[in-house]
C-alpha cells in the first residue's frame, strides 16, 4: 500500500487544484510551527487519485473507525497537518514535502507514517476541541501513528524514521522534544505487537542482502542508459545512469541492507556534482561533489542531532568561515582550517 502512495507522489507532484475562499481553521504543524491560513495555499482540491485514497483507507481501516475527514492537496507549504474547513475536516498536505522527508529518512514509511499522524488527531476528535495542538494530543496521535505503522508492516525504526530525523529535542508550547515523541510511538507500536502478533512479519533485525543471490547488472542497461547493478564483493546496489560502463549522471547508491547512502551527481564511477551523503552515525552532507569527495561553497553537514554546519568543503576538507546553528535556533560563527576547528 505505502507503493501506492509514493507512487503517487512521485508521479503527480504538481497536480493543479483549486480552492473557494473558505473559512480554514488549523492548529499547528507536524514540526510545531504554527500556521496561518492566509499561509496555506490559494488553491486547494479534493484529491480524487485512487493511490491516495487507497492509502488513507489503509490507514484508517486498521483503526476500526469510519473516516471521517477529506485528503486535500496544498502545495508549497512544505508540511502535512489536519484542519477543519466550515465544518469539514481536512488533512492538508504538500507532495513535494513528502518526497523530501523520504530522502531523508531514506525510507518511504516516513510519509506514511506522518500521514497516519494527522490522521490520528481527527479520529481522536482533536480537531474539534478548542485550544489547538498541545503536547498531550500530539503523543497521542504520535501513539496511534506507532499502532498503525505495526499493523502495516514497518519496523519500529521505519516508524520512527520522520521523528527521529527531522525533529529535535527542542520542545515548543505544542510539541513534546523529539525522545518524549519517539517514546509514544514505541508504545503505540508495541501495543499493536502485543494485540495482533500474525499480522505483520515486521522485525526490527536488519534484513541483509543473501550472498548467493544475483550480482552485477540486474536490470536495465549497466553499459549505457540506466540500469541497477549490485556489487559481488560489497553487496551494495546502484540505481541510476551509467556511461561507457561506469555511474555516470544521476542515481543512488544503496547499503547491503537496503539503507539509502547516497543520492546525486556522478562522474566516471564517482559523486560529483550536488548530492546527499548520509554518514554511518547517522550525519549526514548535502552539498557538492568533486572527483569522489564533498567539494562545494555553503555546504550543508547536518548533525544527527539535528544541529546544522554551513560551511566550504575543498577536497573533502571544512574550510574557512561557517556558521553552527543549534537544534534550538540559536546560530554562532566558526572558523576551520583544513577540516580542523580554529575556534
Amino acid at each position: 500500500m505505502r507503493a501506492f502512495l509514493i507512487f503517487f507522489l512521485v508521479a503527480f507532484p504538481g497536480i493543479n487544484s483549486f480552492c473557494q475562499n473558505a473559512e480554514i481553521v488549523v492548529g499547528n504543524s507536524y514540526f510545531g510551527t504554527t500556521i496561518n491560513e492566509k499561509e496555506i495555499c490559494d488553491r486547494v482540491a479534493f484529491t480524487t487519485r485512487p493511490e491516495v485514497t487507497m492509502a488513507v483507507e489503509n490507514i484508517v481501516k486498521r483503526s476500526g473507525l469510519k473516516q471521517n475527514f477529506y485528503v486535500m492537496e496544498c502545495p508549497n507549504t512544505d508540511n502535512c497537518f489536519a484542519a477543519t474547513r466550515n465544518g469539514e475536516r481536512l488533512i492538508v498536505y504538500d507532495a513535494r514535502f513528502f518526497n523530501r522527508l523520504n530522502t531523508v529518512t531514506r525510507t518511504d514509511w516516513a510519509a506514511l507514517s506522518i500521514l497516519a499522524h494527522e490522521i490520528g488527531h481527527h479520529l481522536q476528535g482533536h480537531t474539534i476541541k478548542s485550544g489547538g495542538s498541545d503536547h498531550n494530543r500530539e503523543l497521542e496521535a504520535d501513539e496511534f501513528s506507532g499502532f498503525v505503522m505495526y499493523q502495516m508492516g514497518a519496523t519500529l525504526a521505519e516508524a520512527q524514521s520522520a521523528i527521529q530525523s527531522v525533529t529535535t529535542e527542542y520542545a515548543t508550547s505544542s510539541h513534546p522534544p523529539r525522545s518524549v515523541r519517539l517514546k509514544a510511538i514505541e508504545t503505540g507500536y508495541t501495543n499493536a505487537r502485543e494485540l495482533y502478533p500474525g499480522v505483520t512479519a515486521a522485525t526490527d533485525a536488519p534484513v541483509t542482502v543473501a550472498k548467493e543471490m544475483k550480482t552485477g547488472c540486474i536490470a536495465g542497461n549497466c553499459t549505457e542508459g540506466r540500469g541497477t547493478a549490485i556489487n559481488s564483493r560489497t553487496f551494495e546496489r546502484y540505481e541510476g545512469d551509467w556511461h561507457l560502463g561506469k555511474r555516470h549522471g544521476y542515481g543512488r547508491e544503496f547499503s547491503e541492507d537496503g539503507q539509502l547512502t547516497y543520492i546525486g551527481g556522478f562522474e566516471t564511477g564517482k559523486y560529483s556534482g550536488n548530492g546527499i551523503l548520509f554518514l554511518s552515525n547517522g550525519d549526514r552532507y548535502e552539498g557538492g561533489f568533486r572527483n569522489g569527495k564533498m567539494h562545494g561553497k555553503n555546504s550543508r553537514y547536518i548533525f544527527r542531532n539535528g544541529d546544522i554546519l554551513t560551511i566550504n568543503y575543498d577536497q573533502g576538507l571544512r574550510q574557512g568561515f561557517g556558521i553552527l546553528t543549534r537544534n534550538s535556533g540559536e546560530q554562532s560563527n566558526t572558523y576551520f582550517k583544513n577540516d580542523r576547528r580554529i575556534h
